[in-house]
């Protein structure tokens, strides 16, 4: 156990030291305003859906849009800390949290509030963590807002206008499956 945390401290020192590392940064370092492209599937038990996805974030402000191959768009998603807008075939809807209100029209527990910071590597309270060569994350586990435990993977680390973020995610929480594939970052602060 002692040189576990030996090694995971001795990781976390000398990624602090690296600029392409997102295991740790300091809080002026993180990206405030910055936007994907990408593919989403979401796997339950019931059903499996596969969707594109455009996500763009300023400051604590995201838009996240879900559309079809065809460009028809199924889910709309707005939001900041304070107020959350959905918009799907089923109407709009308003709350305080992104998650609940993904729940209540679809039935996932998504925890988007936490994956805006995941994505870019904000993991520093995860357990069980595996690290890559280079120091990047690559598996743990972490708890959403709501304490439910996932099992987060980061993969496919490329660098992105001066740093190095990941474009593959997998989410496991019980028996609901994300995988994110991020085709395009734009990071503009």
């Amino acid at each position: 156990m002692r040189k576990r945390l030996l090694f995971l401290f001795t990781a976390i020192f000398l990624t602090g030291c690296s600029t392409t590392s997102l295991l740790v940064f300091s809080p002026d370092h993180v990206p405030t305003q910055w936007q994907f492209n990408g593919k989403v599937a979401i796997k339950t038990p019931e059903q499996a859906q596969g969707l594109k996805i455009n996500w763009h974030q300023i400051d604590d402000q995201f838009d996240i849009n879900l559309y079809t191959t065809f460009g028809i768009t199924v889910l709309k998603i707005k939001g900041n800390k304070h107020t959350v807008n959905i918009e799907s075939d089923q109407g709009p809807i308003t709350g305080t949290s992104a998650q609940q209100l993904i729940w209540q029209q679809t039935g996932w527990h998504i925890p988007i509030d936490n994956l805006q910071h995941w994505l870019l590597g904000d993991v520093t309270d995860a357990t069980n963590v595996e690290l890559s060569n280079n120091g990047h994350f690559l598996s743990g586990n972490i708890y959403d807002n709501f304490g439910r435990q996932w099992q987060l993977s980061l993969n496919k680390y490329q660098p992105v206008q001066g740093r190095t973020l990941p474009h593959s995610l997998r989410l496991r929480h019980d028996k609901l499956l994300l995988k994110l594939a991020i085709s395009e970052w734009k990071i503009e602060q």
